[in-house]
């Protein structure tokens, strides 16, 4: 009689190693002596690692690269601090960042009395500024009205001042009384104005007729912006174009030497995840020099170290009256940075420039946009990317305060052909467009375009990922020397994994993996692995043939 076995396992692994194969024989002996006498049953031991998952999807990851003061940093961050992951606006105000103001200097200007003048007389005070909606406006502080007790220039210069702060809720300035003799009323202006007033003869003062009350006048000055209104809103505008990003944002003292090093700093602090990176220097005037440093510090810490990024770069243009005077990008080798030389014309950024005297441009929206695209579209696909929300970016400027409307069409196309990226308007649509998703290289280079470069350094890290566990692995010939078939056939299948997924997701359009099985790898120890990329195209033009005919 056949005698039936008492216990039958069955091990499922998809691709066991060695360990996993120790574990199960270890799990298979325990389960015989656990189970002696246990119903007969079939028993599954899961395996892990068989299936070669492709990477989760980080493209949204992102950086902000800022200069400052070491004095000047956000409360978030310190000296031995400089980098911190930000998940949203509300994460960075409670890091500091904040748009109160706060961190700003005010303006400050005086009058000094000189004459109590005669009962009766009269002075009114006016101050021309800007409020939060850029509207110039005369500010009223008050008129001051000689009374018989204001019989000295301090009583006078006491009575002036409470005048002014009885309508700081109105106007927003205030006022105390200073001097050796305490006859000067000087007037301080709310910060938010940074350094708005320290230009001009914003203060005016208007005397009653045959007035004898005199004194003298000393226009604002000292005013400086706050640095975090700055930072707060390119941070604000990147989350409004990216709710779900991250952002490492960084803030470095002035180098001495400009070689953006920086970049790789914050690429290593966030272990190499960061995908796109904004470097902005608003107080140091635009050069192509930078772009070229920027562009040779990833190429060669960043991407020859397996974390490949590519950069945007904004910095100083209130100097360039005139456009077409930049350089033509396309002379460049620099295909890992594009020069953003938009801005906000008529919201809150375009504040911002006026009471900073900086360009504050859109660097911050246009980093939102390349972190929300997925790393095959361009960013100036019109059915996706709407940087205005019909108030930000909704009137279009220059980063040298031009307005777009103010540019003739052809002095637009010069600089799309120069390879920079700006925002324009279309007909028959509303909203605020990137003109193209421009690199710093000649347009006929593979990688003239941010979304070339993206989708060959995903492309890379998948495969680099895939492929490093076989780093020193084994290579099994055929009797003559050439790689057998299950050898090509494994790389091929590796290689494939991540790339398959592009595909699946739309980045890739098709890839070829190619071996050529008689390279010399005994001989070399280096098997040479050549992949083909077929990309995703884009319509940047479209051209309709159309007119009339006698019939269809």
């Amino acid at each position: 009689m056949l005698k039936m076995p008492r216990l039958l396992i069955w091990t499922i692994l998809l691709r066991p190693n060695k360990k996993q194969k120790q574990y199960c024989r270890s799990s298979l002996l325990k389960n015989l002596k656990r189970n002696k006498m246990a119903i007969n049953d079939i028993i599954f031991v899961k395996g892990q690692g068989g299936l070669g998952r492709p990477l989760a999807g980080e493209d949204y990851i992102s950086g902000f690269l800022n200069y400052t003061q070491d004095g000047n940093l956000p409360s978030g961050w310190t000296t031995s601090n400089r980098v911190k992951a930000i998940f949203s606006l509300a994460d960075a105000e409670n890091n500091g960042i904040t748009n109160d103001y706060s961190d700003a200097t005010a303006a400050t200007g005086s009058y000094k009395v000189t004459d109590e003048g005669t009962n009766g007389d009269t002075i009114n005070i006016t101050v021309t500024a800007i409020d939060t909606s850029r509207v110039v406006k005369n500010y009223d502080l008050g008129t001051y009205k000689k009374v018989s007790g204001d019989n000295t220039v301090t009583l006078v210069a006491t009575a002036i001042v409470a005048i002014i702060n009885a309508g700081t809720t109105t106007h927003g300035f205030t006022a105390a009384v200073t001097g050796g003799d305490s006859d000067t009323v000087t007037i301080t202006a709310p910060k938010r104005l940074g350094s708005y007033l320290n230009t001009g003869t914003p203060i005016t003062l208007t005397y009653s007729v045959s007035a004898t009350i005199d004194g003298t006048l000393t226009q604002f000055s000292g005013g400086y912006h706050s640095r975090n209104s700055i930072w707060h809103y390119h941070i604000s505008e990147f989350f409004r174009l990216q709710p779900k990003g991250v952002l490492y944002v960084g803030f470095f003292a002035y180098p001495g030497t400009y070689d953006f090093k920086e970049i790789t700093t914050m690429q290593n602090f966030a272990g190499g995840k960061i995908r796109q990176i904004a470097v902005y220097v608003k107080w140091r005037t635009f050069t192509t020099a930078d772009i070229t440093a920027i562009h040779n510090e990833i190429v060669t810490n960043c991407d020859g170290n397996h974390k490949p990024l590519s950069a945007l770069y904004a910095a100083k243009m209130t100097s360039i009256t005139d456009l077409s005077t930049l350089s033509d990008l396309g002379q460049l080798q620099a295909n890992k940075c594009s020069a953003v030389i938009s801005q906000d014309g008529g919201g809150q950024g375009a504040y911002l420039a006026l009471t900073s005297g900086q360009s504050i441009t859109t660097i911050g929206a246009t980093l939102g946009a390349v972190s929300l695209s997925t790393v095959s579209n361009d960013i100036a696909w019109v059915n996706k990317f709407n940087i205005s929300n019909g108030t930000e970016c909704d009137t279009i400027a220059f980063a040298n305060g031009q307005l777009l409307t103010d540019i003739p069409q052809n002095l637009l196309n010069l600089l799309d052909d120069y390879r920079y990226i700006f925002l324009v308007k279309y007909v028959g649509i509303a909203g605020s467009y990137v003109n193209d998703s421009h690199c710093a290289i000649a347009v006929t280079s593979d990688y003239a375009y941010i979304e070339n470069n993206r989708t060959i350094d995903k492309a890379i890290r998948g495969v680099y990922s895939s492929l490093l566990p076989n780093l020193n692995s084994p290579l099994v010939l055929n009797a003559d020397g050439t790689l057998s078939e299950a050898t090509m056939a494994y790389f091929e299948s590796q290689s494939s994994v991540n790339l398959d997924q592009m595909i699946r997701d739309s980045e890739l359009s098709a890839y070829d993996v190619i071996i050529d099985p008689t390279q010399n790898v005994l001989s070399t120890s280096n098997l040479t692995v050549t992949i083909k990329l077929v990309p995703i195209g884009v319509a940047r033009q479209i051209t309709v043939n159309i007119g009339f005919t006698l019939s269809i």
